[in-house]
């Protein structure tokens, strides 16, 4: 590998968090060091790497260059849209780490990549996000693993390139409690129409229908904002404890009405006295249990 190009940013702006199309927008301030002849420096060929081309919404322009003790700075003004994959399995208790990916558009090109120092992406203190907590970002060195030498013959037996990166990560975490009670009222709302039912046995099977729906609207309503991908983990689990719990509850009353009332009355008085608190115990350990 010849001479290095160092790198850092600034970033001013995060926005259009994306859950279905996998992506978000930045903006940023991105600047290089060239410490090699002025002739060559690549600055001008640097590229986001997971950026989505969109010609009336990126940007990537060369704002600044002069010469320093270092070697040539360059600045740019960077505006895209970026790919993201989202990890939502603990949704809405997630945690995400937003990744801009820094390369030279050609792969070939023999320039180390790496970062200016270890604080190589501070953001701007007025930065906020809507629904989220902003987390320390920072910056690495990286590469990515071409698996293919690109019509270009190696040695013997190598058939893998690696393409210098610098990669700017900032966390970011969810505030939960914003999301969780708008998001899953209709399962709140199926909890009650449940307990309901335990109370009012004479419009029972009405009360049942109605958490049914409820919880099922419920679970599409969240299906259509995100990939369902996040229906595997808390949202899956969640369901999952909802219909055990009407099952419970109607397995239960079942048993208790028209079978061990006719054997056992004092018994099944007991047992009614506690299918109530026993289902909200059992619906409330299980939701505690699932929680990451």
């Amino acid at each position: 590998m010849g001479d290095q190009l160092k790198l850092g940013a600034y970033l001013t702006n995060l926005s259009d968090l994306d859950l279905l199309e996998n992506r978000f927008s930045a903006e940023f301030l991105l600047w290089s060091i060239w410490s090699g002849p002025p002739d060559e420096n690549p600055s001008d060929d640097l590229v986001l790497l997971n950026g989505i081309y969109d010609g009336d919404v990126q940007r990537f322009e060369r704002v600044g260059r002069q010469a320093v003790t270092d070697g040539v700075w360059s600045l740019y003004q960077v505006r895209s849209q970026v790919v993201q994959r989202w990890e939502l399995s603990r949704y809405p208790f997630d945690v995400q780490r937003l990744r801009i990916e820094v390369g030279l558009n050609n792969p070939m090109t023999p320039v180390g990549l790496t970062v200016v120092n270890d604080w190589a992406f501070p953001s701007n203190p007025g930065l906020t996000l809507p629904g989220w907590l902003l987390e320390e970002s920072s910056a690495f060195a990286s590469e990515r693993t071409l698996m293919s030498d690109l019509g270009m013959t190696q040695a013997q037996g190598m058939s893998l390139r690696r393409q210098p990166t610098v990669v700017f990560q900032i966390p970011i975490e969810r505030l939960s409690l914003l999301a969780f009670m708008p998001d899953f009222l209709g399962y709140i709302l199926a909890v009650g129409l449940c307990c309901l039912s335990l109370l009012i046995t004479r419009s029972r099977d009405d009360l049942i229908l109605a958490a049914v729906v409820s919880a099922g609207g419920n679970y599409v309503f969240i299906a259509s904002k995100l990939p369902v991908t996040a229906m595997n983990g808390f949202i899956g689990n969640l369901q999952l404890i909802f219909f055990l719990g009407v099952l419970y509850v109607v397995g239960a009353d079942e048993l208790i009405d028209n079978h061990l009332s006719n054997y056992t009355p004092r018994v099944s008085t007991l047992l009614r006295m506690g299918l109530l608190p026993s289902y909200l115990a059992f619906t409330l350990l299980g939701v505690y249990l699932i929680i990451p």
